[in-house]
């Protein structure tokens, strides 16, 4: 069994980075290790105001520390929020001594979202978050991360296909690594997706899916742990691209049961069993 390596922040309520990867990946057949990265009360969203915040670099330092010591490492690593430019520098330092010859790096570059860095972000944070796109292997951004790191020009809605190849462009100039945009087909009305750029093949293109109306908290965190989950199981990245696209509207749907979603996150938990059927299909016919 794969051993992933999960850097996240870890919420003790609220299902969002830490509390939705590791079930996630558990649930498609890998082994999850955990490094969170920074420890909350809950998550952010609406409603929670005056949650706490404990920074865990100091602690992250002593933790890989230790498994250096034993010779630990991995068979790929999942990089989600960073809470500072020290903890960028951390990793680009650690991560290749953590992961096997052939392990992947997947990255989701978390900074901001609608046009606007989150709260503690700004270019300083983008420009060191480069250095660490430099050596993964696939990068999630979404379409405010990706101006934000390569300069593009941020608009909202679809990137018409020359925007996108100018993207694209521009990121292969700085990183061999594959590319999924998320919100990329987001239309405003009936669709949402994810482009995706395969860098060892070339492959490239849009994944589309139903659009359910809403802004969900952790919904990021599902759809970067579905696509890091088929990926290390052997999906291609148009093919975990697509099955990422396709299960958050699902998810998103069902959880619209429970009149308290905001607060309590969204319902992955219910879809685990099909992602889990999903991994022993893909195993059979890999064999």
């Amino acid at each position: 069994m794969k051993n992933i390596l999960i850097i996240h922040d870890a919420s003790g309520f609220g299902k969002c980075s830490t509390t939705v990867a590791l079930p996630i990946l558990s649930g498609m057949a890998l082994q999850g290790t955990i490094l969170p990265t920074a420890l909350l009360s809950t998550h952010t969203g609406p409603g929670f105001e005056g949650f706490t915040f404990l920074d865990l670099t100091d602690e992250m330092e002593k933790i890989v520390d230790h498994w250096h010591s034993f010779g630990l490492q991995f068979d790929a690593a999942y990089v989600g929020y960073l809470g500072s430019v020290r903890q960028i520098k951390f990793l680009e330092r650690e991560l290749p001594k953590l992961l096997k010859d052939d392990a992947k790096l997947y990255l989701d570059p978390v900074m901001a979202d609608n046009g606007e860095f989150y709260y503690g972000f700004d270019e300083e944070y983008a420009k060191e978050m480069l250095n660490l796109c430099a050596i993964a292997d696939v990068i999630m951004p979404n379409q405010t991360e990706a101006s934000f790191l390569y300069g593009v020009e941020y608009t909202e809605g679809v990137w018409p296909q020359e925007k996108i190849d100018e993207f694209l462009r521009i990121v292969r100039q700085q990183t061999n690594a594959s590319v999924v945009l998320t919100g990329a087909g987001f239309d405003g009305q009936s669709q949402t997706g994810a482009y995706y750029f395969d860098a060892e093949n070339g492959d490239q293109g849009l994944a589309t899916a139903p659009f359910i109306g809403g802004k969900f908290h952790g919904t990021g965190d599902i759809f970067g742990s579905i696509f890091v989950g088929a990926q290390a199981n052997g999906a291609s990245v148009q093919e975990a691209t697509q099955l990422a696209v396709d299960y958050i509207p699902r998810i998103i749907e069902k959880s619209l049961d429970d009149p308290n979603v905001m607060h309590n996150g969204l319902q992955f938990e219910l879809f685990i069993g099909d992602l889990a059927n999903y991994v022993r299909m893909l195993k059979q016919n890999q064999n």
